[in-house]
């Protein structure tokens, strides 16, 4: 790559592979990276927080309460998850999403198609969906330009009953939009309609927004946790 760009401190350490049959998508770590554990959702482990709790099982954390990499990574191949990310290299320093510079379509994963198209990937989650530069307008972006398909705008999706699906090699995939394990993606929690109609069912739960986004981890990834 040209442009000074910094490559993506892991990704190409963790293919997808022939075996797998779930695959989480993120966006692409904060950079500088200072996150506890050099892997995926390491930064302030609330992905694996947030799925542990959903299942109320020990997964992914020692006695200490901290993130351990080997505990992921097993749970990772005894259920055949893989995770990735959307973006392979950036330009510049950033915190959030939003502030993540995309100059060119080459800032992508450059390994996507030829990683989906070799595997047995039956589910794919994004970790965020919502239009700009999340995991899966990102994911958007790039299917479009490499298979000449438009797909739906995630909000749509999730209010649909999050039931896309895409076809690869004659193999369907089922499309999953999950909401943001980050905790600056609590303030667009209360404008979903998935969590006002749950709140109508809901009414008197403590800290609402985090039980919803529990509850929604626990319904999606009921059939891999078990």
């Amino acid at each position: 790559m040209t442009n000074n760009y910094i490559e993506h401190p892991w990704l190409k350490d963790y293919p997808i592979l022939s075996g797998h049959k779930h695959l989480i998508i993120g966006t692409h770590p904060p950079m500088p990276y200072n996150g506890s554990m050099a892997f995926y959702y390491g930064n302030m482990n609330e992905f694996w927080r947030l799925l542990e709790t959903a299942h109320e099982q020990d997964l992914f954390f020692n006695e200490h309460g901290e993130a351990e990499l080997k505990l992921i990574q097993k749970w990772l191949n005894e259920k055949k998850v893989a995770i990735t990310d959307m973006v392979q290299y950036t330009c510049n320093a950033f915190s959030t999403d939003q502030e993540m510079m995309i100059e060119s379509d080459d800032q992508l994963n450059q390994a996507l198609q030829n990683w989906l198209e070799n595997s047995s990937i039956e589910n794919i989650f994004f970790t965020s969906f919502s239009n700009g530069k999340s995991a899966y307008s990102l994911f958007r972006k790039w299917y479009r330009k490499t298979y000449r398909i438009r797909l739906q705008e995630g909000i749509k999706i999730i209010n649909q009953g999050n039931a896309e699906f895409i076809t690869l090699n004659g193999r369907k995939i089922r499309l999953v939009m999950l909401y943001s394990p980050s905790p600056a993606a609590r303030r667009g929690i209360p404008r979903s309609l998935p969590y006002i109609n749950w709140l109508q069912l809901n009414p008197n739960v403590k800290s609402p927004i985090d039980a919803f986004r529990i509850s929604w981890y626990r319904e999606y990834f009921r059939n891999i946790v078990q």
